[in-house]
């Protein structure tokens, strides 16, 4: 049976179905279309504002600016940092039809291992992995990115966090696993886009940490075709309208009152 702390988390990631759009807007028009005939207007205010919203979303165009919007201004490295390790934020996993491998990392982990191991290769600094499972029936994602790193690019692991489920989680772990190892700073490996979130998490963990980010998303309109629907843009507009939700909760503290 799950813990009460495992219910919380498997509810909290019900949030960004039933609230964040892309997805939220087919629940607004699905109930628009139930009330059609007892409330008309908003039915149609429902419907009509679903469909544009989701037309809107779906362009390349709003989608990369969505994206931009939280990886300009990422942070300067300091010059009097000098960070002890390597932090790369686990990002997602993909089960597989496979008996023996039930689960591998997912294209945003795999992306986050490259640039880690850019990182690590000029740096030579120790790695850590962070991220707990996302069901409880498979593994946990920092256990699938540390195999993928040593099987596929060739480097070691030095440790691995498996309990965590939130990135506030993924800074408070591995915050104290790097204290008991006597690291004190260090640098942090995930999508630019991703960073604010990131960032502010590890500073409310009271660890500090030097921004390593992803290369940035190309963000620039080349003509019409950026405003043609695009299966890619829904999925940037909803990474972006999540990181924002995300972000202002945790500024708001939610961060702080996740306790395990």
């Amino acid at each position: 049976m799950p813990g009460l702390h495992d219910l919380i988390v498997e509810l909290r990631a019900l949030i960004p179905i039933l609230i964040i759009p892309p997805p939220s807007l087919l629940w607004a028009i699905f109930l628009g279309l139930a009330i059609r005939r007892s409330r008309p207007r908003w039915s149609a205010a429902l419907v009509g504002g679903g469909l544009a919203a989701l037309y809107i979303l779906s362009m390349p165009a709003v989608g990369g600016a969505l994206i931009a919007s939280l990886e300009s201004n990422q942070p300067k490295p300091s010059a009097a940092a000098q960070p002890g390790a390597i932090i790369v934020l686990g990002g997602d996993g993909d089960r597989t039809t496979d008996l023996l491998v039930k689960a591998e990392p997912g294209p945003l982990s795999l992306q986050r291992l490259a640039g880690a191991a850019a990182v690590a290769r000029a740096t030579n600094l120790p790695v850590l992995i962070t991220g707990g499972n996302i069901s409880r029936n498979e593994p946990a994602v920092s256990d699938l990115m540390a195999k993928t790193f040593t099987d596929a690019f060739g480097l070691p692991v030095a440790w691995r966090e498996t309990r965590s489920k939130t990135t506030c989680e993924n800074a408070r772990y591995s915050a104290e696993m790097l204290r008991q190892a006597g690291i004190s700073s260090a640098l942090l490996v995930t999508h630019a886009w991703h960073m604010p979130r990131a960032l502010l998490s590890f500073e409310q963990a009271g660890f500090p940490v030097v921004a390593a980010p992803l290369y940035g998303d190309l963000n620039e309109i080349h003509g019409v075709a950026d405003f043609v629907p695009h299966a890619n843009a829904w999925m940037r507009s909803y990474y972006a309208i999540h990181e924002w939700v995300g972000l202002l909760a945790y500024r708001m503290g939610a961060c702080r009152k996740i306790r395990p």
